[in-house]
This record gives C-alpha cells, structure tokens and sequence, in this order.
C-alpha cells in the first residue's frame, strides 16, 4: 500500500468542520470495518453486528459516524488507499497495511490471535507430528491465522507440501469445520474464533494439539491527518471501552473472526509491525508450501 494522496478540497473540509472557532455541531466521519472471513456474509447482519459500535463511538465523542463494512481484501485496501475513514477496526495483517496508509493503531482487542490445531475428541493424534499422511484443512492464506498455522506444522516437522495427504485451504472458516465434523478431514488449523464457535456447537467433540505463537487481536486506527484535539476525544473513546456498560454490549453484539473482545487495551504501530513481520514471512512459507489455486 503507498501513502495516501488527498484531494485539497478535503482537506479544506474537514478544516471546516474541525479547526474553526465556535461551531457547536457534530463532525460526520466514516468507520471502516473488515469484517474477517470467519464474519457473517450478509451486509444486513454484518452492520447490525457492528453498528452499537459506531454508535458507542459516536456517543462518546459527540460525532456522527457512518458504517462501511468489507470482508474483501482487495476493496478494504483500496479504501484504505483513499483515505475514506476517521476510524478502521482490523485484524492485524489488515492494521499493517493500513499504517502504511496514514493510520494509527491506538486500542486493540484484548484478546490476541494465534493458530490452533484441532481435531476430533477420539482421534488416534496426539501429537502434530503425527499428521503425517492426513487430510488437513489449514485457514487461509490471508487471514491473520493462516500463516501462524504454516509456523505451527513447520516447528513439528510437518511440510504441507510433503508430509500430508491432502490440504484443503480454509477460505471459510465455517466449511472447514464442517469438514472436519463428517470425516472429510482429520484435522484442521484455524483462529480461536473458529474455535470458540466449534467448542459452543459442539461441546466436547473436539480436541487442540497445538497452538502458534499470538500476535495483537483486531485494532482500532484512527487517521492521522485528523487534528490533534478530535484525536484525544477518539483515543479517550476507544481505549478501555469495555469499561463502559454501552461499549461492552457492542462488543459484545460482534461475532465471527472478529468476536471474543471484552475490552479494548491501548497499542501503537510498532506492536502491529513486529507482529506483522512475523506473519509474512510465514505467509512467505505458506505461498512457498501450498501453491495457491
């Protein structure tokens, strides 16, 4: 992603909106959201999941938010590109990219994210190194989790590419699991979203070998063009949300990929871009190990 250029007409505007003296109304700022690929895929479902947030967000700072939601990579970097959000939630691949595009990381989800290994409560494995010569669903190339599941099988001395009967990558997350609960796979890696919803589903049927290293959960960017005064009000607002009864419902209200936070904890680039690091050379291995389709 390369930095973003602003039209001078915008730049103007929001002066006008934020820098005179004596305006009382309220500022009207988008919030971008990606959703992530284990989320909802219903646009309706989506925005009701995510709305008590924009709406937490705009009660706390006296503004006016407007929701966009993504779960396409593609478009959420474009966007990013146009400098189109006062705020952007994220998950951590997705808050690297968008650093670069001019944004700030300040609050992150308080619970991070990492690969899991699972399979079936009465399956013989007991180890990662015995799936050799499995069936395995691994998440995608492109989530937050598919690399980290690359890292995993890799310290176990298990190569995708060599070691396994078959892979199947995970683009949703909920196809996989079903996969995995017919015998169509022996075992999958996925987030600790999947798994929490496998675990509620179906309680007891499945059991972990082996979990990654963790890396920050989703983030709360803000722009950091917008002025310095309406930036305290957003950090104020976002850090420790769930200390505030109306925040922690509309943390509460999100599912999927993105679900799990019960508070926001303060962070900065330079936690999303060690953690990024991390998953793109993984991400290298992945491309390098499971060509893609």
């Amino acid at each position: 992603m390369t930095p973003r250029t602003r039209p001078l007409a915008r730049a103007v505007a929001l002066a006008a909106i934020l820098g005179l003296p004596g305006l009382s109304h309220a500022a009207d700022y988008w919030m971008g959201v990606f959703a992530g690929s284990a989320g909802k895929d219903n646009q309706a479902e989506l925005k009701a999941m995510f709305k008590p947030l924009s709406d937490y967000l705009g009660k706390a700072t006296g503004n006016n938010f407007k929701l966009e939601i993504s779960q396409s990579f593609k478009n959420m970097e474009r966007r990013l590109e146009d400098g189109r959000y006062a705020v952007f939630l994220g998950p951590p691949q997705v808050t690297a990219e968008a650093i670069e595009g001019g944004f700030e990381p300040v609050a992150k989800w308080d619970k991070p994210l990492y690969g899991v290994v699972v399979v079936p409560a009465d399956s013989p494995y007991k180890a990662v190194s015995d799936l050799k010569g499995t069936r395995m669903g691994i998440a995608a190339r492109d989530t937050a989790a598919g690399p980290l599941c690359i890292n995993i099988l890799n310290r176990a001395g298990v190569r995708p590419d060599k070691d396994l009967a078959a892979v199947y990558e995970g683009k949703f997350q909920d196809v996989m699991i079903q996969q995995l609960r017919v015998n169509s796979l022996d075992a999958i890696c996925t987030g600790p979203g999947a798994l929490r919803i496998m675990n509620e589903e179906s309680p007891g049927k499945f059991r972990v070998l082996a979990e990654s290293a963790r890396v920050p959960g989703f983030a709360l960017s803000i722009d950091k063009d917008l002025p310095a005064s309406e930036k305290r009000k957003l950090v104020a607002a976002l850090v420790g949300i769930g200390r505030n009864p109306e925040g922690k419902r509309a943390l509460a209200a999100i599912s999927g990929s993105a679900a799990g936070a019960a508070d926001t904890l303060p962070t900065d680039a330079k936690e999303y871009f060690t953690a990024n690091l991390l998953m793109q050379e993984n991400k290298r291995l992945y491309n390098a190990q499971i060509p893609e389709r």
